[in-house]
């Protein structure tokens, strides 16, 4: 079952669950409940709404209490197919072979949740209280609309040939100074359009940021898995990211973030932030990463 057909099932079962629940309060005898007995009862709303506003910008969202362990492969992600001027990549997002969660190799190895999973069995990939967003302009048009998570951890993998959006990274470079990466051209400089590179901007790195030679930049293709998540700098544990989502715009966008906001040019775009640390020093994750396991059946090109 994929995820989507999975998600249709929950929200069938959610509705029927509402029905049932509305039908039996409709029948039953209606009485004040006092705060006392009210204290006794903890819990969380299915569905809960948010308006806000981002300078004449407001925004109308709906999150649902739900949780979602997965592991899910998709052959190809594609969006934002059109020409687009100045940009040579096809696609605002093209992801190949596109996972979700992994399948244990290793018995003793800890994963992103602090567990450890015996041989060939799933490690899932957790999507908490999703949420649905909508962007209106001051003439009350509709201008962006986003898929994003309360929460969100775990190894997404696949092909990262063209990204729009933001693939975050802490990289740590030869001084002991620390950056939280930026999508870049093939020049160095800030691109979060159509972008394959990632890495410290020309005007964060005193200039030399060299695409060409790796020096500061990092070219997307050789990480074939990007653990989504926050990284805690004291343990260096993995917690949940409250910032994974995938966005649509027809004009330039602002979106609120856990830190801030981000912006979002015309178009598709995804927000990736990841526990990944580059170590210029030691060279720990320079030279990319390898592709988790995410099937069964070994068929090759990677994918076993």
């Amino acid at each position: 079952m994929s995820y989507s057909e999975g998600m249709g099932n929950r929200l069938k079962k959610l509705t029927f669950i509402n029905c049932f629940i509305f039908a039996s309060v409709t029948n039953a005898e209606l009485r004040p409940i006092s705060d006392e007995d009210l204290s006794q009862y903890s819990g969380q709303a299915a569905v809960a709404f948010d308006i806000s506003q981002i300078d004449s910008t407001s925004y109308t969202r709906i999150t649902l209490g739900m949780e979602a362990d997965l592991q899910v492969n998709i052959d190809t992600l594609e969006a934002g197919k059109y020409t687009r001027a100045g940009e040579a990549l096809e696609a605002d997002l093209a992801i190949s072979k596109l996972g979700f969660g992994s399948i244990s190799t290793n018995a003793s190895q800890v994963q992103l949740d602090g567990q450890t999973y015996a041989v060939n069995d799933i490690i899932p990939f957790e999507l908490n209280d999703p949420f649905f967003e909508i962007a209106q302009d001051s003439a009350d048009e509709v201008i962006g609309f986003r898929l994003g998570f309360g929460e969100a951890r775990g190894q997404l993998s696949g092909d990262f040939n063209s990204i729009s959006g933001n693939v975050g990274v802490d990289i740590t470079d030869f001084f002991g100074d620390d950056y939280r990466s930026t999508m870049l051209d093939a020049d160095g400089n800030d691109d979060n359009v159509r972008s394959n590179y990632f890495g410290v901007s020309k005007a964060d790195s005193g200039g030399v940021t060299n695409c060409s030679t790796g020096f500061y930049c990092y070219d997307l293709a050789d990480y074939k898995t990007l653990d989504v998540g926050q990284r805690n700098t004291t343990t260096g544990d993995v917690d949940y990211t409250n910032d994974f989502f995938i966005s649509f715009q027809k004009a330039p966008t602002t979106w609120a973030t856990s830190t801030g906001t981000i912006g979002a040019e015309m178009g598709a775009f995804i927000n990736i932030p990841t526990s990944l640390h580059i170590d210029m020093n030691t060279g720990v994750n320079a030279s990319g990463t390898a592709r988790v396991r995410t099937e069964y059946i070994d068929r090759g090109n990677d994918l076993f």
